[in-house]
């Protein structure tokens, strides 16, 4: 073999390598998003069986990949085997493809979507078809906005008890102790998440920050709030809390 044919068969072989690692390296990483629970950042609950599948896929290609190589280095070595032969290489698109998203989860930590991801406000229509009706202290705050829609008028739930978790979203036509208490809701994936909240008035709101995860519990009053007549949580409880580990809602 030439130098020049040397060469070329290291710079082969180092392609080939990489390829098989970025290839492993994304199996790896899906992997882990399953093992550490933070797979729940991006998707859907219901949907974490297509990135097993996804995690197997890409071992399967890692190794058709590897071994496909280690062949084509061996032809490369039989000069005297004249035969044409067909293996299956991972192409470069496919790979690129991979690579992407793989370089950007190792720069960026994985995390839940919160008040940064706000874009034109939050909405007060539910969303998704609706499910059994839960107790009013055991619902949430896509539960009560389903409630809402069906109700007649908003002065029916005067009264009732509420006990809701959620981020502070602020907007300027908000009332000086009002804010919203927000959650955002995940239908398939952080594509075509949606925040929704629940209008709520409680002394030293302005102490608030906006985007902090609080529990409130109180009861709901129809009242005017930003120029809409609608349920509206009175607070008599707030406390600060973390983070859910289960940020979403799901429709």
């Amino acid at each position: 073999m030439t130098v020049a044919q040397r060469k070329h068969h290291d710079a082969a072989n180092g392609i080939a390598r990489a390829k098989t690692l970025i290839l492993f390296g994304m199996g790896i990483y899906l992997t882990l998003l399953i093992m550490t629970g933070s797979l729940d950042n991006y998707i859907n609950q219901r949907f974490a069986w297509l990135v097993v599948v996804g995690a197997l896929l890409f071992f399967l290609l890692a190794l058709v990949n590897f071994y496909s190589s280690r062949n084509t280095a061996q032809r490369d070595h039989e000069h005297h085997h004249h035969h044409h032969h067909h293996h299956y290489h991972v192409t470069w698109d496919i790979v690129l493809v991979v690579a992407f998203p793989l370089l950007l989860a190792i720069l960026i930590p994985s995390r839940a979507l919160g008040i940064e991801a706000v874009n034109g406000g939050v909405s007060l229509n539910p969303v998704g078809v609706a499910g059994v009706s839960r107790s009013p202290l055991d619902r949430n705050i896509l539960d009560w906005l389903r409630e809402f829609d069906r109700a007649a008028t908003p002065a029916q739930f005067n009264g009732t008890p509420v006990d809701v978790v959620g981020f502070v979203y602020r907007e300027p036509s908000h009332p000086e102790d009002g804010f919203m208490l927000a959650r955002f809701t995940l239908s398939c994936c952080v594509a075509d998440a949606f925040p929704i909240g629940m209008p709520v008035i409680a002394d030293g709101a302005g102490d608030l920050t906006e985007g902090e995860w609080l529990r409130v519990g109180g009861q709901l009053k129809a009242s005017a709030f930003a120029g809409d007549f609608l349920p509206v949580v009175v607070a008599e409880m707030v406390e600060r809390v973390d983070e859910p580990a289960q940020p979403y809602l799901y429709p």
